[in-house]
């Protein structure tokens, strides 16, 4: 093997690498967004909850 097919092939080799990490970036952004989403809906439910156990406190007294 050359010395110039073992550089073509170190190349074609980093750019596949790097086409992965960039798809594994990607994918990372988009579980972000989906965690920052989750986190917001938990946060409306509690607040939810923490109203519902105030009333009905309210009713009980």
């Amino acid at each position: 093997m050359s010395v110039l097919t073992q550089a073509i092939d170190a190349i074609k080799e980093a750019l596949k690498l790097t086409d992965e990490v960039r798809r594994a970036g990607e994918t990372l952004k988009e579980l972000a967004q989906e965690m920052r989403d989750h986190d917001r809906r938990i946060t409306r439910l509690e607040a939810q909850w923490e109203t519902a156990a105030m009333l009905s406190r309210r009713q009980l007294e």
